[in-house]
Order: structure tokens, then sequence, then C-alpha cells
């Protein structure tokens, strides 16, 4: 059996370190591919259900971080 393996790149963004990288994780979002796809808004509400108020994480971060994964080229 051959599982797929998507390697969490998201640190390589500007502004995700290891911690908001596993929040992202945490909501389904594992990869700067999986990133690129997701709307800023519906991401911010689905952390805000899982771990509140997170401090620094807003509509505005995450749509910054949502163009960079678009425009992020692997290494």
């Amino acid at each position: 059996m051959t599982e797929k393996y998507v390697a969490n790149d998201l640190a390589e963004l500007k502004g995700i370190g290891p911690k908001h990288a596993e929040m992202l994780h945490s909501v389904g979002v594992a990869s700067v591919k999986e990133l690129r796809h997701r709307d800023p808004g519906h991401l911010l509400e689905m952390i805000k259900a899982r771990h509140g108020e997170v401090i620094g994480i807003g509509l505005n971060q995450l749509k910054v971080w949502v163009e960079e994964a678009k425009s992020h080229s692997p290494r």
C-alpha cells in the first residue's frame, strides 16, 4: 500500500513558524499547496472554532499567507 505524503512546508513562508504551522495543520492545512487554495475568512472561522482568538492571527494575516502560498516556489 502506497500512502501519499505531503511535506509540511508551511514554515517556508514568512511569518509561519512551527507553532503557526501546527495550528494550520490542526484545521486541515498541512502544506503550502493546500494553503493556496483556502479562503482566508473560512480559515479564520476554523481557527477560532478550534483555538479561540489567536494573538497575531486575523483576516489580514491569513490573506497575506494565502497570497504568499500562491506565489511560493518549492525549493
